[in-house]
């Protein structure tokens, strides 16, 4: 080995000796280094745009601008994968290149450019020193750098082994472990065994599926057809031109005059091929096909007679008033107990018994008002709507059934008879029947009332206010007071009717276009149903108070489940004309709807305790008046499956 141009291991440990050798290197060792670098620090940059991202040119035609403010445009590169390979097909060296997106051109690396790439993934150095300078330990690894001992308990037998190992083997001593285990092998069995066939078939095989039959031919593919069946002239040309899976028959059929002139069959071969192809792709397995028709997916609707009782005929009318005075008739209503029927007319109040049709009472009205409507309470209060309030008669003898209007009379006498109160109550308690015992007077007519389930308290609509907030008034009888619940109501909130609901106390207002569920106790909006309909006109709770119904003037009737959501569960457009009135039986699971077309719908609605379970909503009966008069309302019998309805020209009708 030449002493000039390499360096002595044994003198690495002198510094001495490491320069004197030093010492005797070529002084432009460096710059020879220098030249062979391939620092990219002196190598042009063509696109002059700094920092700036390349996404900024994604879109452009050019990537940047040169040193003198031109632009750089950009390279055509290979439109689709197709062309990218056809290029490494014809280019040899297509694994050399390499795109510069910044100076927008291909790189084509030479063997020292590769030789450094490898040497930089391997971990050495990207230029290799001088051998006399540097040297390179293969087996670095070996060496500890720990300088602690191995511990003791590296050379002693592990316990935890040992306690596992005396498992095991105890397992395998009491049977729990099987070393070896038998294999299961097979039990082969020989088809073609003569002796107990048809047994060792229906043992071992499965059972045997019949081969599709082939069709059998007609008349048609006789040699001696009959003069029917043969072509003419046009039906060949016609048979030429359609396609063959459109024919329906495979062959023109010809006429021989000995089987024995009959040519063979230029289709026996493909006949052969289309039979062997129906046994190949016949079913290897038998399944059971299950004959079912489309009517059989359909729910089970139990027939009509099966829901019985519910009002179908025309019992009986009741006697009617002098209708060129009393007017139309403007709603009617039935007490707790089912003995009265009221009738509200234009300038009339008739009650009739419900057993003998008499007309116990009538109050006239004068002709510069009229009556607007009425609603019995549980306790046999009589609630009549007329202009510019409403006034309450007695229907019971009983004085323990009114124990509230004595209260609101005690209550009326505290307040000072100077207060500016727009509502004024009047009361003149009397124990006779139809008598009037309260009097409440307002600057606006209610369209609407209803008690509330204890009596106390009647709500009541006056849609045509000049004050918005007076549209929805509670009364309370006890305190013979008023309270307005909704002070900041907006002027374009059309309210057609409110109701109370029958357990909770939760209030139900109905708008034009949508229902609003109002907590008394929250006082707060809980639910906003959306009817979808263009007016509603009337509504109705169930007595189990989960679900609701909404008539609209556009011949429709919604029903509400609260637990299912906002919108409707189901639709119905049985009427020609607007919906006048909607009603629940409380006892029997009907609900009725009548229009100004004449007729009255009865429908059936089972609602299952089960939330799981949907309503079941069935049309049972089409009721309909004599000469087609406009029904203005119905009203079921609260424990008989009987319904009282009302016409326009004031004729009472109970139908059983």
């Amino acid at each position: 080995m030449n002493q000039n141009n390499t360096i002595n291991i044994r003198a690495i440990r002198n510094k001495k000796s490491i320069k004197k050798d030093l010492s005797l290197q070529p002084k432009n060792i460096h710059d020879q280094y220098y030249q062979e670098s391939d620092d990219s620090e002196d190598e042009k940059i063509l696109s002059k745009i700094g920092r700036l991202q390349t996404k900024k040119y994604k879109d452009k035609e050019f990537i940047g601008y040169d040193e003198n403010l031109n632009k750089i445009q950009k390279k055509k590169q290979f439109q689709d994968t197709i062309d990218e390979f056809i290029n490494k097909t014809e280019n040899k060296d297509w694994w050399r290149v390499v795109r510069d997106e910044l100076n927008n051109q291909d790189v084509v690396l030479n063997d020292k450019q590769l030789q450094l790439l490898d040497r930089i993934r391997t971990g050495k150095t990207a230029i290799k020193l001088a051998d006399d300078y540097y040297f390179e330990h293969e087996d670095f690894n070996q060496f500890d750098l720990l300088s602690s001992y191995n511990p003791k308990r590296r050379f002693l037998p592990s316990k935890w082994e040992r306690i596992k190992i005396n498992k095991l083997v105890q397992g395998i001593k009491l049977g729990r472990i099987v070393l070896n285990p038998p294999q299961k092998v097979e039990k082969m069995c020989d088809i073609w065994e003569n002796v107990a066939e048809d047994q060792v078939l229906s043992k071992y095989l499965p059972a045997r599926i019949p081969a599709s039959k082939a069709q059998l031919p007609s008349n048609v593919a006789s040699y001696n057809p009959p003069e029917e069946y043969l072509f003419t002239e046009q039906e060949k040309q016609q048979w030429l031109q359609t396609d063959p899976e459109d024919r329906e028959i495979p062959f023109i059929p010809q006429k021989f005059k000995h089987l024995r002139n009959v040519p063979s069959s230029e289709q026996l071969t493909k006949d052969l091929f289309n039979r062997c192809l129906d046994l190949y792709l016949a079913p290897r397995i038998r399944r059971k096909k299950l004959m079912m028709k489309s009517t059989d997916f359909l729910p089970e609707i139990p027939k009509p007679e099966e829901l019985k009782p519910f009002p179908t005929k025309l019992n009986f009318e009741f006697g009617q008033i002098d209708t060129t005075k009393s007017g139309q008739v403007k709603q009617i209503s039935i007490s707790q107990d089912g003995q009265l029927l009221g009738v509200c007319y234009e300038f009339a109040i008739a009650f009739f018994d419900t057993k003998t049709s008499k007309c116990l009472y009538t109050k006239w009205q004068s002709e510069d008002k009229q009556f607007l409507g009425l609603d019995f309470s549980s306790s046999g209060l009589i609630c009549i709507l007329q202009s510019n309030g409403f006034i309450i008669l007695n229907s019971y003898i009983d004085k323990r059934q009114h124990s509230n209007v004595e209260d609101g009379e005690q209550a009326n006498k505290q307040i000072p008879k100077n207060s500016n109160n727009v509502f004024e109550w009047n009361f003149e308690l009397d124990d006779n029947v139809f008598q009037q015992l309260l009097e409440v007077k307002m600057p606006y007519d209610p369209l609407y009332v209803q008690f509330h389930s204890k009596s106390d308290y009647i709500v009541s609509t006056q849609p045509h206010t000049h004050v918005k907030s007076h549209c929805i008034l509670v009364h309370s009888i006890s305190k013979s007071s008023t309270s307005i619940p909704f002070q900041n109501m907006k002027a374009s909130t059309e309210v057609q009717q409110t109701i109370f609901h029958p357990t909770k106390p939760e209030l139900y207002i109905m708008t034009n276009k949508n229902i609003f569920i109002y907590s008394l106790t929250k006082q707060q909006l809980m639910k906003k149903l959306l009817a979808g309909n263009q007016q509603n006109s009337t509504i109705a709770i169930h007595p189990y108070g989960d679900n609701l119904i909404v008539g609209s003037n556009d011949q429709k009737v919604c029903w509400f489940d609260l637990d299912m959501g906002k919108t409707p569960f189901k639709k119905m457009s049985y009427h020609k004309n607007g919906v006048r009135r909607v009603i629940f039986h409380k006892t029997y699971p009907l609900f009725a709807s009548c229009s100004d077309d004449g007729t009255i719908n009865i429908f059936h609605c089972r609602i299952s305790t089960d939330l799981n379970q949907a309503p079941v909503i069935l049309p049972l009966k089409v009721l309909k008046q004599k000469k087609k008069e406009s029904v203005m309302d119905v009203a079921f019998h609260p424990t008989q499956p009987w319904i009282y309805s009302a016409s326009k020209e004031g004729v009472v009708s109970l139908w059983t």
